[in-house]
């Protein structure tokens, strides 16, 4: 009789290796052929975002001869210091599908009662910048009790606190800008020093670690994945046991303490308190976080692409002040940023969308 021979294990091995092979090739015949890498990386957002950025700083720099001149660098970067701290707050607001239109007037509130004390009162500017971060908080925390438990809309609320501390501001005021007292104190130093041995401003560095901060809180802690649920599918993260509320609420708060570090930054390094200083803040902040990819009804968006969005609309002011364009066409420039960053993001949703469908 003749014994039958058992397969040994490198049969069974090459077997594997044939049937792994053969439905790889199978799912890329069903898939088509793939993707061209500059079509992958033109959809990701956050690279598309940083090439238009490189794109737009090389025009700058070949047509704007003074652009790359460091004076110009210094006060580009001095200017989106105060709109990227600004806009960690607004991009925590809006992936948790909310909005805060009074940053403008509550910045400017701010500066005011930071001048005010430390001129009119007497106080040191510490302490004064003490005040100024719980009068923030507070103000902030108001917002998201207003939004999240007594149920206002959040466009009307901040509408509304937006009127109200611009009042506010002009009674304190009374329509004159504050000047700061002994603008020699160690505090004015500080902030309108630069970091040692570099030409970076020392208010760059404290945005650059406020960024950092804030992106690894949104893309790597669990606060960060209620915020995104929050404002992706609300009913779906409170069935998932996600207190809504409280998420959106902490989001009001935090925006409400970098409005107040961003108004002492400015109040210690032009030892002034201008009227004017947030007038339409809350538009350039909201644009840049739009062409940085912000989803505009919650749910998506980053704090690199925000970042990225608030150099890219720095440099478009900076640089067509330098050929000459005239001021007045920077908010032109702004609003149409806004619907060309609008329309890209719609399409690449769409497509994306589309791609769902289909597989």
């Amino acid at each position: 009789m003749i014994a039958r021979a058992e397969p040994g294990r490198d049969d069974f091995e090459a077997g594997e290796t044939t049937l792994a092979g053969a439905l790889a090739a199978a799912a890329r015949d069903d898939l088509g052929p793939p993707e061209p890498t500059w079509r992958r990386i033109l959809t990701h957002r956050d690279t598309a975002i940083l090439l238009v950025a490189v794109a737009l700083f090389v025009f700058f720099a070949l047509s704007a001869h003074r652009f790359m001149a460091a004076y110009t660098m210094m006060e580009l970067a001095r200017r989106a210091a105060i709109l990227g701290i600004l806009a960690v707050g607004m991009t925590f607001l809006f992936v948790a599908g909310e909005l805060d239109l009074s940053i403008g007037s509550h910045y400017s509130f701010l500066l005011i009662l930071m001048s005010y004390q430390n001129e009119r009162l007497g106080f040191d500017p510490t302490v004064a910048a003490l005040v100024v971060v719980a009068i923030g908080l507070l103000v902030g925390a108001l917002n998201g009790v207003l939004v999240t438990r007594v149920g206002l809309p959040s466009f009307i609320t901040t509408l509304g606190m937006l009127a109200l501390l611009r009042g506010a501001t002009n009674v304190i005021s009374s329509g004159y800008p504050i000047p700061a007292k002994n603008t020699a104190l160690a505090f004015y130093q500080i902030i309108r020093a630069n970091l040692p041995g570099t030409r970076v401003p020392n208010m760059f560095v404290a945005m650059l670690a406020i960024v950092l901060i804030g992106g690894i809180v949104l893309a790597r802690t669990r606060f960060g994945s209620h915020v995104y649920a929050a404002g992706g599918n609300a009913s779906a993260a409170r069935n998932a046991g996600i207190d809504v509320a409280r998420v959106k609420f902490r989001c009001f708060v935090a925006m409400g303490g970098l409005c107040a570090l961003a108004a002492i930054i400015l109040f210690g390094r032009v030892g002034l308190a201008p009227l004017n200083a947030g007038n339409g803040l809350e538009l350039q902040v909201i644009a840049a976080i739009i062409i940085g990819g912000v989803g505009l009804y919650g749910g998506r968006g980053d704090i690199l692409g925000s970042t990225i969005g608030v150099l890219i609309l720095c440099m478009i002011t900076s640089g067509l002040i330098l050929l000459g364009v005239e001021a007045y066409w920077d908010g032109v420039a702004t609003g149409a940023m806004i619907l060309i960053a609008v329309g890209l993001n719609l399409a690449v949703q769409r497509r994306s969308q589309r791609d769902r469908g289909s597989t």
